[in-house]
């Protein structure tokens, strides 16, 4: 589900593009079987199963991109998606592969949040969902809200104990507006559409609320470094930590619930014998 075709007087809009070039292909495939063209691609956000598509529609249809602002940097120089997973470093290889770093798009034109804009007659909502990434944006079309990556539907919610994110705080925000969204059917990236998605929104709160709660309760017993509270972290939620990718992946969402906690004022950072710690704040 994470992608999408809208149509539109001048043809199909793809809202996402999935993983690869196989995925760009059976949008394609589906496009001939409805006979329409593909008029153009709007992209949530900058993860490489979102618009690793890109490239290969783009070089057969020639058809513009749209994405959101921030967010299209990585979609024009994927490259930096390892890097910055790697801490700003030169990335190892066993990062540089197909589900971090998707080919190199071109991006056309570039939206914020509130933003309308009209392809093929019809008008589209740019709308803040940022947390998952660092500016993520959901697209309503009329009643619709291709809502990318701002929750997750219950069985990959349960395969990956944490989901991925950048900004449990913003994430947590971005659900709590979505609880009252007036969208009448709300399409994750990740999960079957909902028409009354207020339970699956309030799990995706819980599982967020329980890692807050985790971590506070583990520097209760004392200050902890970013390694230590991951490799304690992982066997609670059931965190696959037996590669490069997934742990840089953990370690990116565990920092996003430090981040919040930190900007919050109940976390703070100590520096000891070298050793970056993250401790209780007593202010």
């Amino acid at each position: 589900m994470n992608c999408g075709l809208v149509e539109t007087d001048a043809g199909l809009v793809a809202i996402d593009t999935g993983l690869d070039r196989g995925a760009a292909n059976k949008i394609l495939r589906h496009a001939e079987e409805l006979g329409l063209p593909l008029a153009a691609i709007v992209n949530t956000h900058a993860h490489a199963d979102h618009h690793g598509g890109n490239a290969q529609l783009v070089r057969r249809t020639g058809v513009p991109v749209h994405a959101p602002a921030v967010e299209e940097v990585v979609i024009r120089e994927p490259g930096y998606e390892p890097v910055y997973l790697f801490g700003g470093a030169e990335p190892i290889a066993d990062l540089r592969n197909r589900f971090l770093q998707a080919e190199p798009s071109p991006v056309d034109h570039v939206f914020r949040p509130g933003d309308r804009f009209v392809i093929g007659g019809r008008e589209m909502e740019a709308v803040d969902l940022a947390g998952h990434s660092l500016a993520q944006t959901g697209i309503r079309v009329g009643g619709i809200l291709f809502s990318a990556d701002a929750f997750f539907g219950p069985a990959p919610l349960a395969k990956h104990g944490i989901p991925f994110l950048v900004d449990a705080g913003g994430m947590r925000a971005s659900l709590q507006r979505l609880l009252t969204d007036p969208a009448t059917h709300m399409v994750p990236g990740h999960g079957d559409v909902e028409q009354e998605p207020q339970a699956t929104l309030h799990t995706n709160l819980a599982v967020l609320a329980r890692v807050f709660d985790w971590i506070a309760e583990r520097l209760k017993r004392g200050p902890a470094s970013t390694e230590d509270i991951l490799a304690e972290i992982a066997p609670v939620f059931g965190l696959r930590m037996d590669e490069p990718a997934s742990w840089v992946l953990n370690r990116a969402a565990v920092l996003g619930f430090l981040s919040t906690l930190n900007r919050e004022g109940t976390v703070k950072v100590v520096m000891e014998s070298g050793r970056w710690l993250w401790t209780e704040s007593s202010e």
